[in-house]
C-alpha cells in the first residue's frame, strides 16, 4: 500500500478513536465528577451547565458543533485542507459519540472519575497531535502557538483554559474549580507525554565514514554540521556529525546512519531550549 494512503488511513482511524475516547472521558467520568475538560468540549460542558440555570437544554454535542464552526474556518486559513480535514473528522467523531454514549456514572468517587476521564481524553488528544493534526476547536490555536513559539501543547492548553476555571469558580464554587483544574493538568500532562514531536533532542554521531553519511543526510530537513576530530584512545581520525531533531525522528535517522556506517557511535541528548532557524517537521 502506498505510504501516503496508509498514513491517511491511520490518521482517519486516530481521529475516530479520539472521538470515542473523548466521549467516554466526558460522559462516563468527567460529567459524574462535575469536572470540565479542556478546549471546546470543556467549554461545551460548561455552557451546557450554565444554560440549565435558565431552563435551556442544549446538548453538549450540539454545543461542540456550534463552537467549532469559526475555529474550523480559522484552521483552513492557518493550516490548509489536509490538516483541517482530519481535525474536522475528529470533531464529527466526537459529536457522534457524545450523542451515542449516555451520561452514566461508572465510578462513585469524584477524584477517581476526574483522573480516569482526564487520562482517557489526554491519550486521544495526544494521538491526534502525534499524527500531525489537532482535535479541532481551541487546539487549532494551540497548534499555531506551539509551532511558532515552540511551547508544549499541554502548557499552552493550561493557559488557554484558565477562563473555564474562572467561570467555574463563579458559578459552581471552589470544589468544582479544583476538580476541573486537576482534570486540565492531568490531560495536559498525558498529551505532552504522547506528543513526542514537540520534544527536541540533539543527535551526535561519531563516524569514520563522514562522506557516506554526509551524502545520506544532505537533504534532510533539519540539516547537520560536520566536525573533524581524532579519537584519543585509538589515535584515529573520527569525525562528529551534530543534528538537532525531534524525538520521534530518532529511529528513522538511526537506520539511515547505521546503513551508511554500521560502526557509527550515536548519542542522543535532551534539548530544552532552541533559538534560531530551526524547522519542525509535521
Amino acid at each position: 500500500m502506498d505510504k501516503h494512503i496508509f498514513s491517511n488511513i491511520r490518521k482517519l482511524l486516530v481521529a475516530i478513536i479520539y472521538g470515542l475516547l473523548s466521549a467516554i472521558g466526558i460522559n462516563l467520568f468527567l460529567s459524574s465528577a462535575h469536572a470540565y475538560s479542556i478546549g471546546v468540549p470543556g467549554i461545551a460542558q460548561l455552557l451546557n451547565s450554565l444554560l440549565k440555570f435558565i431552563q435551556v437544554n442544549v446538548s453538549i454535542s450540539n454545543l461542540v458543533i456550534i463552537l467549532n464552526v469559526p475555529l474550523v474556518i480559522l484552521s483552513l486559513v492557518l493550516f490548509g485542507w489536509n490538516y483541517t480535514l482530519f481535525s474536522l473528522t475528529a470533531v464529527v467523531s466526537n459529536v457522534i459519540f457524545l450523542g451515542l454514549i449516555p451520561e452514566v456514572s461508572i465510578l462513585h468517587e469524584r477524584l477517581t472519575n476526574t483522573i480516569v476521564g482526564s487520562v482517557i481524553i489526554g491519550v486521544g488528544i495526544g494521538l491526534c497531535f502525534r499524527n500531525s493534526f489537532s482535535t479541532g476547536g481551541t487546539d487549532v490555536i494551540v497548534s499555531f502557538i506551539q509551532q511558532k513559539y515552540h511551547k508544549d501543547i499541554g502548557f499552552v492548553n493550561t493557559l488557554m483554559n484558565g477562563i473555564i476555571l474562572g467561570i467555574t469558580a463563579i458559578f459552581f464554587g471552589i470544589p468544582g474549580t479544583v476538580y476541573s483544574l486537576i482534570s486540565m493538568i492531568v490531560t495536559s500532562y498525558v498529551m505532552d507525554k504522547i506528543y513526542i514531536q514537540q520534544k527536541n533532542v540533539t543527535l551526535v554521531v561519531f563516524t569514520k565514514q563522514p562522506a557516506i553519511l554526509t551524502q545520506k543526510l544532505r537533504n534532510y530537513s533539519h540539516g547537520a554540521t560536520l566536525f573533524s576530530g581524532r579519537g584519543i584512545y585509538a589515535d584515529q581520525e573520527t569525525d562528529m556529525i551534530l543534528m538537532l531533531i525531534q524525538k520521534n525522528e530518532i529511529s528513522f535517522l538511526k537506520k539511515i546512519i547505521l546503513d551508511g556506517d554500521p560502526a557509527a557511535f550515536i548519542s542522543v541528548q535532551t534539548t530544552d531550549f532552541v533559538s534560531g532557524n530551526y524547522i519542525r517537521r509535521f
